[in-house]
């Protein structure tokens, strides 16, 4: 069964990318494959170029879109192909897919609409019985 983490930031979007590019580090040091679902295009750009210059002596291989790149990066939240290890979600909504990964991560940050989400995000995983975890990180995050 899917195993759901939750990361809840203080800061804001760009905030929540830079956990991101340490949570795909260590995915790539563990060699698993990684899906970043984002909420547009711009963000996906943002995140490419935060990936190229994250760590000067580590390589995370990465590409928007779902081909066949060890970390994805993609704002489009159809069917995902091939990948199935984990997600990273930052768009509000739970992909209908979700199901497919072995763990799913949802990082919340302080935005009222988005933080909704993620709270509705929570209640229905916990109802279908995933198992959860959550870790904040408000006072130990810092970029």
């Amino acid at each position: 069964m899917t195993s759901v983490s939750f990361y809840k930031l203080s800061g804001d979007l760009q905030v929540a990318l830079a956990l991101v590019c340490q949570l795909t580090q260590k995915a790539v040091n563990a060699k698993q494959q990684v899906l970043c679902l984002v909420p547009d295009n711009d963000t996906a750009e943002q995140l490419d170029k935060l990936l190229w210059g994250f760590q000067a002596s580590a390589f995370v291989p990465h590409g928007i879109g779902v081909e066949h790149s060890p970390i994805a990066i993609s704002a489009d939240s159809s069917d995902p192909g091939e990948h199935h290890g984990i997600l990273i979600n930052l768009q509000g909504a739970i992909p209908t897919w979700f199901s497919r990964f072995e763990r799913v991560m949802e990082v919340i940050y302080p935005e009222p609409d988005y933080e909704q989400a993620k709270r509705d995000n929570f209640k229905f995983y916990k109802e279908r019985g995933y198992p959860l975890s959550f870790h904040d990180l408000t006072e130990k995050f810092k970029p």
